[in-house]
């Protein structure tokens, strides 16, 4: 969905608002902070959804967002405690029922993370007070604060991630520890390797990955799997165009 993550500032379960408790010794890679910075523009923020989650995920990759990519998501979110990564503008969250759901949002980008948080207040799907934002980069393990979940996301979020898939799928080594051991972890993400791009598409990944927002061409589905199995005792994949969703259970801990 969005960006990769620079762990600063965190929260405590108990506060909504992100709260100064460490600063990372180690900053995040150039990759991922030039990836990010793209979710500071304020213009994007107001037209991803229409362009990216409507024209171009129905146009370019042959997967329609209302007919897969949400449902997906919607059949993925548990009651209890809820962790989104990458949470670019809070579209999925925001046209999910989120009813007895405790919404934690993680990402890099500060942006993204006030303008998710106010949209689902606004849209009445949490309350301010209840919903905590960590600015974090997943490439390192959540903070201690954090509880298990019962549910994670990260939708659009591995394309952009830079490095081949076992460097991306690395975050699962540590994720996992955070899921509760009836736990789901999902996601959605635009491969490169053995899938077909049209024009359109092509057009996309071509500027995409040159300008620092994807680093995607080699991603393909088999090694997702893998990696997703070498963590998790059940996992469930399948590709739409040139989408792979996955979700995760029952981790390897």
């Amino acid at each position: 969905m969005a960006s990769t993550l620079t762990h600063r500032p965190t929260t405590t379960m108990a506060q909504s608002t992100i709260r100064p408790e460490s600063e990372s010794k180690a900053p995040a890679s150039e990759a991922s902070a030039r990836g990010a910075a793209i979710y500071s523009q304020s213009w994007l923020l107001v037209i991803y959804d229409w362009w990216v989650l409507g024209i171009v995920s129905t146009y370019a990759w042959a997967c329609s967002v209302p007919d897969y990519t949400l449902p997906w998501f919607r059949s993925n979110v548990r009651k209890g405690q809820h962790l989104d990564i990458g949470v670019g503008t809070g579209y999925y969250l925001a046209k999910s029922d989120l009813s007895g759901v405790q919404v934690t949002l993680a990402d890099l980008n500060q942006d993204a993370l006030d303008a998710t948080k106010n949209r689902l207040v606004a849209a009445g799907k949490v309350k301010a007070e209840e919903t905590t934002c960590i600015l974090h980069d997943i490439t390192r393990p959540l903070p201690a604060s954090c509880p298990k979940f019962n549910s994670m996301s990260l939708y659009y979020l591995l394309h952009c991630m830079p490095g081949p898939v076992p460097a991306k799928t690395a975050i699962f080594s540590h994720l996992k520890h955070n899921l509760t051991a009836d736990g789901v972890i999902t996601g959605a993400s635009i491969l490169g390797k053995d899938v077909h791009h049209n024009l359109f598409g092509r057009v996309i990944m071509y500027f995409g990955n040159r300008g620092g927002m994807f680093d995607n061409r080699a991603d393909n589905s088999a090694d997702f799997d893998e990696a997703l199995r070498e963590h998790f005792h059940e996992v469930d994949t399948q590709v739409r165009g040139a989408i792979f969703l996955w979700k995760a259970s029952k981790p390897k801990v």
